[in-house]
This record gives C-alpha cells, structure tokens and sequence, in this order.
C-alpha cells in the first residue's frame, strides 16, 4: 500500500499447489526483491491458510501475521446461522463484533464472558468460534493485540483481493500462453504505476480545506492526504481526550504510526504546528523511487565494480590489436543503437500522396506537417485544451496523468533555479532567461494565457534536461532535444509531442525506430562534452 492508501504489486507467482514448499519458495522469491538483505515486511495479513502462515513463520520468522477479519467473520456468521435460532442471530453477531473490536485484554475478556452468556445453549457455535478462532489465533485479529501493531489500516485482505479480480479481468481466460499472460501483468503494473503517480502529484497542487489551517504547515506537501485526513479525524476526539493517553488509547499512533489525540492535544495548547517527524516515513514517501543511503549500495548481485576493475585490468594488458577489439565489443554494450547489426531506417517515398486506411479529425491532423513522419504514426492523443495542454502532454508521457501538468511546471521552474546548471541556462536563454522563469510561474490551475503555454525550443531543453530523456517535436519545423549534461543512456525514454493547428499541443505515439528530426543549432553550441554521447548514440536514425 501506498502513501496514498493505492494498491501496488510487487509480483506474480504461478503455484502447481498451495502446499508450504511452493508457498516459501514464492516468498523465498520475494524476499530476494528488498534492497536490504536484512528487510522484512513488518506485518504480512493473510487468511487462515495454515500452509502459507508456517511458510511465512519460515521465511518471515520476525513478521507479524495478522489475519482477515472480514473472512473471519464471514465463516463465524455463516456457522452462527448454523446453530442459533433466528431470533438470537443478530444479538450474538452484534456481542461477537464487539469481542474483535475490543481495545485491551480486560474488555475482550469482559466482552467475550457476555458471549459466552448469550451461547449457554449453543455449545457447538460457542466451541468453534474459540477453538477455531480465539484460543490459537485471536493476536491476529482481535483489536487488543493488533492494535500494537502498524498495520497502517489493513485488517482485511479485500486490498488484494480486488487488486487480483483486475489482474484476472485483465487476463481474460486461465488458457492464454505465458507471453499473453505477462502482457497482461505488465499493462497491469504500468496501470497501477500510472495511478498511483497521479496520486502523488495531487498532494503538491491540491489542497483541502480542512487542511488549511496552520496547524499543518509542516505538513502539507510532505506527507499524504491520506494521513492528513485521519489526523483530522484523530484532531475531533481532542475535546473530550484532553491529553490523557489512558483515555486515548494511542491507536492511532501504534497503528497508523501517526499523532494520536492525546499528542495532537499538546500540540495544540502549545500552540504549535504538527512537526513533521511525528510522523511514519511511510506517509512522507511520496515517490516510488527508492534512493540508496550515502555508503550503501544495491547488492553485491547487480555490483559491477569488481567487474569493472578487471576489465581495466584487462584492457591495459592488451596490444594494440587487442584494446581495439575489447573496445568494440564494449561500445556494442553502452551503444547498441550504433552497432553495426543496427538496420538504417526504411527510405519512404518523397513524391505523391500517402494513402491511409482513415483519416483523423482535422483538430488531431499532424500528417500534414511534416508528412516525412506520416508512416511513422501510429496514434495521437489528444488533451484538454485549455492553454496547459503542451505541459499535460509532458505530464501524460511521464506517468504523471495528464492532470498533473502543475507538477511539470513546478518541477521545470525547479530545474531553471538549479545552481548547477544556472551557467548553461545563462548561455543558452542569454536575455531571455527571466522570461522564461515567469513564463513558468502560473497563479492559478485553470486556463492560462498564451505567455505561459509551452513554448518551444525554451521549454524543449527544459524537458529534456529535467527527466533525462529525449524531447521530438513534429511541428514546422521539427526538433529533437537530447539531455544537455548527461551521457546517452540505451533505455532513455523518447517523449513525442505535436503542435496542430498552430495552436495546440498532442501527444504522438510513433513506431519503434523512427527517425529523429534534426537537433537545435544552440544545443550544438552549449551542450556539455559527455552529452555527446547521444549524437553518436541516434546517429543511425539522425535526418540531417
């Protein structure tokens, strides 16, 4: 689960049978994806699956099993209509609801002796639901024990189990082979991806109004509106709370890992705004990006220093002959868009019309202008056009949604500050650099005037430079725009844009390999000697 309370997965696993080898060989699986080889999940929730629970107790010894109440409950009303008469079912529903909810030992034993009462001549519902339940299981559900535990909300598996019925949805049937059924996780995964960044940007350009108060000032835009939202709950019960912890109970805090009433009471006599470390990182992760630690690294599985060393090695104690060999080989690694293997791209047909099976609506047409690209479109899609819409084509392609278009313009606004780069954006925006800044700097989300629209080639080495990759825009005239102080990377992204109609900005879906228009007279002149790379890295698909 995410900050923002989404769903994520983090792998598919096919069993031939749920027995407990296959079930610690897929968390044996699972366990190798954590960064640190000393992680654990804290809390794993599962249902009643003996096999997967001892597999678990393996492979996860420190995790906390808890186990579904809603499923739980379900099984224990289901055996309630089995043995109590009509009349008493509700009743007993209601006091054995209040023996999972109960919020320390004494009251769950005070709750569970009126249950006991209430089934004096239901022996058999009365057994079952402590000798199935209660007696070997009852720290895995019932709210005295899990109440410890930062469970973040999930007492039920209903997450996954919804998370599973769109994976099967997606999957259609259970006969499709293996590539299909990886097409499918994978659309899957890139959904999910898609949301859950959406997510994230709503909390740095939406704020509610039970938010606004300065009471959260550390707060907003640093952790989730998910957890701003329950603290806002927690906040109501601060009348009648005080900041008495045994009134309180802290299970917002041992729970959620967020101030509870008791806290949120001292912080308001005090008068001060909710520090921010009060707070679970969970809540304050607001991408999904992991970055490693200063001295750490990522596993001395995917360690290439070693490697690297040796090559070194090796290639200074060959001749000639041999170090141009090696190096070869070498460059076939980092540039595999230059080897020879690389076919050149298809020579179209320079004179007479192209024909199509369909004409797009005049307000998409990007095929007249360049029609050099036409063959190569495959889709274009368009976007709300309200003077945003060449920033939510940029905020689409990067799997922020479209309507995360106010985050790209915060985070190129960002870029153009950057001490590092301030002497590049110096050269190459000369005079008009701070016409660039305000041209970024918007005082509302709705339409804006045509001074803030994205505007090339300015924004082009913006976009390009912020997430490293390469910007293609078909218009008149084409440009392509390569990062101006990184090196090439085999798997950059390439971001296709088209400007219609002389006043409209679409994202172009294009087909693998196509041809890059030329690169900008200024990113020749100002780009840093490692960027290259990237010339030499398109040169078989560059037009000149």
């Amino acid at each position: 689960m995410t900050s923002t309370e989404l769903t994520f997965a983090v792998g598919f696993a096919y069993m031939e049978s749920e027995q407990t080898e296959n079930f610690c060989w897929v968390l044996e699986k699972l366990k190798e994806l954590f960064v640190k080889k000393d992680m654990c999940p804290q809390v794993i929730l599962t249902n009643r699956d003996l096999a997967l629970m001892k597999a678990i107790e393996i492979v996860f010894p420190r995790s906390i099993n808890l186990l579904c109440r809603f499923h739980i409950n379900k099984n224990v009303g289901a055996k309630c209509k089995q043995h109590v008469v009509n009349d008493l079912q509700k009743t007993i529903d209601t006091l054995w609801m209040e023996v999972v909810w109960a919020s320390d030992e004494v009251e769950y034993g005070q709750r569970l002796h009126q249950l006991e009462q209430a089934c004096v001549d239901y022996s058999g519902f009365i057994n079952y639901v402590k000798d199935t339940w209660l007696t070997p299981h009852r720290h895995r559900f019932v709210g005295a024990w899990i109440n410890r535990v930062l469970h973040l909300g999930n007492t039920t598996t209903n997450r996954v189990e919804s998370a599973h019925w769109k994976l099967k949805q997606m999957l259609g049937n259970s006969i499709d082979d293996m590539v299909k059924c990886w097409e499918a996780m994978n659309n899957n995964l890139r959904l999910q991806l898609g949301n859950i960044r959406a997510s994230f940007q709503k909390i740095f350009y939406e704020v509610e109004h039970a938010h606004v108060s300065p009471f959260y000032g550390y707060l907003r835009g640093s952790v989730s509106r998910a957890a701003l939202r329950r603290i806002a709950e927690e906040l109501l019960r601060v009348d009648y709370v005080g900041t008495n912890r045994k009134i309180c109970g802290c299970t917002l805090r041992t729970s959620y890992g967020l101030p509870c009433a008791c806290e949120l009471g001292r912080y308001t006599l005090g008068g001060i705004p909710i520090p921010i470390d009060v707070v679970h990182v969970h809540w304050r992760k607001l991408t999904m990006e992991v970055k490693l630690e200063v001295g750490e690294d990522d596993g001395s599985e995917v360690d290439m220093t070693s490697a690297m060393d040796e090559l070194w090695r090796r290639f200074r104690s060959l001749d000639i002959i041999g170090k141009r060999a090696l190096k070869s080989r070498v460059c076939e690694l980092a540039y595999p868009t230059m080897t020879p293997l690389c076919t050149p791209p298809e020579k179209l047909k320079t004179k007479g019309g192209v024909k199509k099976k369909g004409k797009k609506p005049a307000e998409y047409d990007v095929y007249r202008d360049p029609s050099y690209h036409e063959s190569y479109i495959e889709d274009v899609v368009n976007v709300e056009s309200d003077g945003n819409c060449g920033f939510r084509v940029i905020a689409s392609l990067h799997g922020y949604g479209e309507d995360g278009w106010p985050m790209v313009h915060r985070e190129l606004g960002l870029v153009i500050i950057d001490k590092d780069r301030s002497t590049l954006y110096d050269k190459l925006f000369s005079n008009r650099l701070s016409k660039v800044r305000e041209s970024l700097m918007i005082e509302s989300f709705g339409s804006q005037p045509p001074e803030k629209w994205l505007s090339l080639p300015d924004m082009g080495y913006l976009i390009a430079n912020r997430y490293n990759v390469v910007l293609v825009c078909l218009g008149n005239p084409c440009m392509t725009f390569f990062p101006m102080t990184s090196s090439h990377s085999p798997n950059v992204s390439i971001y296709c844009i088209g400007f219609v109609n002389h006043n409209h900005w679409v994202q172009v879906n294009m087909k693998e390999g196509f041809p890059l228009p030329p690169v900008t007279l200024d990113w020749k002149k100002f780009h840093s000697h490692i960027a290259t790379t990237w010339m030499l890295g398109f040169a078989g698909r560059m037009q000149h």
